[in-house]
């Protein structure tokens, strides 16, 4: 049976990859496991001169009624807002999910996101912590997995409908630290359309700000608290080869410079996001008014995370999870679903 005549699936799951054949198997295996059933998945080549392209091409003829290969004409490299068009316009779910071929869903990511926006018809979004997934090259067992592996904390309220432009404004004032990663969210395909899907001028950093910023001054928001995927770190990443720490402050007043267009575009008329707006391009304005008006929250930011690693370090693994249970945390161990 074609795709075109099989009934439309609930989610479809978007998968773009340049290179990367070292994971992408991984990847894909981590949605073939979900308790969920009900998807597709659409894998994008955005000009592989690696072997992934051999595997994704076995994995759709394998499992053609749930997995299509996909490809640029020629087999050109566009990047990552064309290609998770691509995939966007092929969609034919309800939902649409996006996994990385160097990330991982756990087992219950699809079940936990979808389950909220069926039963939550005003939300179109449904996001999560991300696991900054830094154990997966150390051996099994070693005490360090449970201080490398970090979830993000995104200091939104959870399991309550936010309305816009709340999730958008608190990316804004946190510089983008309490963003969630790509994989973490599903949204419904009408709204992703309707937001304007990726913008393919920004081809690596900052695509996947550009789409939120859209998504999130529009559309309500639900953040669970459950860490359902795992954002591989690793020197070959695309945010890497781009140059993560250099290439983000290059493009930064770039994507800065995209959303004063978009603002006023949108016809925003919010005085917080205004302001935060004009706060965050004080950096560039005034570098050393900011650097200094910066200070106590570097200071906060640093304790933060260095006192969350050393309680995670000094705990045993037993201990640290009864703790977040105690108060009501969840911890995963991404080195269980492997």
């Amino acid at each position: 049976m074609s795709s075109g005549t099989q009934p439309a699936p609930k989610v479809s799951a978007i998968m773009i990859f340049l290179n990367g054949e070292r994971f992408i198997a991984e990847a894909i295996d981590s949605i073939l496991g979900q308790t969920m059933t009900d998807w597709e998945l659409i894998l994008v080549d955005d000009g592989t001169t690696d072997g992934a392209t051999a595997i994704a091409k076995s994995y759709a003829e394998r499992h053609p009624e749930k997995i299509r290969y996909t490809e640029h004409p020629g087999h050109e490299n566009k990047g990552m807002s064309a290609s998770r068009n691509h995939g966007i316009a092929l969609a034919r779910g309800d939902y649409i999910a996006f996994l990385d071929a160097d990330d991982i869903w756990l087992p219950r990511r699809l079940e936990v996101h979808v389950a909220v926006l069926e039963r939550q018809s005003r939300v179109d979004m449904v996001m999560g912590p991300t696991m900054w997934w830094r154990s997966w090259a150390h051996p099994e067992g070693t005490r360090l997995k449970n201080w490398l592996d970090v979830p993000s904390s995104q200091g939104l309220p959870l399991n309550c409908v936010i309305p816009p432009p709340e999730v958008a404004l608190s990316f804004l004032e946190s510089r983008g630290k309490s963003l969630c990663g790509i994989c973490s969210l599903t949204a419904r395909r009408k709204a992703v359309l309707e937001a304007g899907c990726f913008n393919e001028d920004f081809r690596t950093l900052y695509e996947d700000q550009v789409f939120l910023f859209r998504f999130c001054l529009k559309f309500p928001i639900w953040v669970v608290d459950d860490v359902l995927d795992c954002y591989r770190q690793h020197p070959d990443s695309a945010c890497n080869s781009a140059g993560r720490v250099t290439g983000d402050a290059a493009m930064r007043p770039v994507f800065l410079a995209w959303l004063q267009d978009h603002l006023v575009e949108s016809g925003c008329k919010d005085q917080r996001v205004w302001r935060a707006f004009r706060a965050e391009m004080l950096r560039y304005d005034q570098p050393r008014v900011w650097w200094w008006a910066r200070l106590p929250t570097r200071a906060r930011d640093w304790w933060n995370v260095r006192s969350r690693r050393a309680l995670m370090f000094l705990l045993t693994p037993q201990g640290y999870n009864r703790l977040r249970q105690r108060f009501g945390l969840t911890y995963v161990d991404p080195a269980s679903v492997r």
